[in-house]
């Protein structure tokens, strides 16, 4: 099936307010359950961080056709407290409510598979009239079709499905409604879907350009289908047992040892990278570059333009030798004078401690949030059977 990315608004006014507005609703999206089933590229950034930065943001191009103005992120991130915290010092965006699988479900449940959704008939030579038919494009927009639905309820994504045949795409006429929360599926599948037990009677027909629309629920994926099936095996009582312990969360406790943090500005995005950064620094302060030995860590993500070095006990002569030497462009990193660095001192050094704490208490509970998953999809399993996850 070709993406399903849902289109940007365009604000009626260039000012701040319709800009920010219209971030609000891309955040919103991106950082949605309904997103993120299908972002894997999300999924995994958030499962390693803990969060998305505002440089990661300013590379989607529905955000930057916006605005690339971070303070405006910032305060559109703010709107939606209930859903999304903002570190604006460090840059960082995380989701309050940590994604997984087994809590979110795969959306099956909040969906409607809407069919006959009307294709172009655009002259085709003949030879694409034999390969394709005469319909060959959509002839609505999936901002039509969720205009469509949200007098039911905030629609999450529309997805538009394609078959493919001989490596080339076409659309199949069905569309995937998913609808934000189960109020708005309920009155969209009262209305839409036929009565139990009469096969085409519905409350209400919609209808598009044309076309009635028909509607019928959409199936689980088989390790969610599966889920009630595999519980009522023999050892059921003893999965069950496991199934309700709680995984005890500890946290991480990091005592700061002062003098020890240098903070790097003007980095390059697109050429930098934790090696090129213990490549260009570690003789200076005479540390070894292997990783493992060196007492010298890079807090740095690739495509960020600022990140920190961290020693495990001070070296004040070495540690001011190097800043000296990259403010004034004796050393380069990645080939590129860095924009600023400095030593951190007093509320700077504190915030920066307490900052890298909650990184390894937030990489703790996604790393045991995982391991609770990956227990719970392995029973979902049956030899072997039903576990991988289809597109929808």
């Amino acid at each position: 099936d070709a993406p399903a990315a849902a289109a940007a608004p365009t604000p009626e006014a260039n000012d701040a307010t319709s800009m920010t507005s219209a971030l609000v609703e891309r955040l919103h999206f991106f950082f949605s359950n309904a997103n993120l089933r299908q972002d894997k590229w999300m999924r995994n950034e958030m499962k390693e961080n803990g969060c998305i930065t505002l440089d990661q943001l300013l590379k989607f191009q529905t955000i930057k056709s916006i605005s690339t103005d971070k303070k405006l992120i910032v305060e559109a991130a703010a709107e939606l407290k209930d859903e999304i915290t903002c570190d604006a010092e460090k840059e960082e965006l995380r989701r309050v409510v940590p994604f997984d699988w087994e809590t979110m479900g795969d959306g099956s449940h909040l969906s409607l598979c809407c069919k006959n959704v009307p294709l172009t008939e655009e002259e085709k030579s003949e030879g694409e009239k034999a390969f394709y038919g005469t319909k060959h494009e959509y002839a609505v927009t999936r901002d039509e079709l969720k205009a469509l639905f949200e007098p039911y309820g905030k629609v999450g994504i529309v997805k538009l499905r394609f078959g493919r045949k001989e490596g080339k795409a076409y659309p199949l006429g069905m569309a995937i409604i998913e609808f934000e929360n189960e109020e708005g599926m309920a009155k969209a599948s009262a209305e839409l879907l036929p009565k139990e037990g009469e096969e085409s009677t519905t409350t209400k027909t919609l209808e598009i350009k044309g076309n009635k629309l028909t509607f019928e629920k959409v199936k689980p994926m088989k390790c969610f289908q599966n889920k009630s099936a595999k519980r009522s095996r023999e050892d059921d009582n003893k999965k069950q047992e496991e199934d309700e312990e709680e995984i005890k969360f500890e946290p991480v406790k990091v005592e700061m040892v002062k003098g020890c943090v240098i903070a790097l500005t003007g980095l390059s995005d697109e050429t930098c990278d934790r090696e090129s950064i213990r490549e260009a620094v570690s003789d200076i302060l005479k540390v070894t570059k292997d990783i493992k030995t060196s007492g010298l860590y890079v807090d740095y993500t690739r495509g960020a333009t600022s990140g920190n070095l961290r020693l495990t006990e001070s070296k004040p002569e070495e540690m001011k030798e190097l800043v000296a030497k990259l403010n004034d462009g004796t050393v380069l990193i990645a080939n590129t004078k860095v924009g600023s660095a400095k030593m951190l001192e007093g509320e700077e050094e504190i915030a920066y401690w307490k900052g890298f704490e909650e990184f390894l208490n937030n990489r703790k509970r996604a790393d045991l949030e995982e391991k609770r998953q990956k227990k719970k999809q392995k029973r979902f399993s049956h030899k072997g059977r039903g576990g991988g996850r289809r597109r929808q």
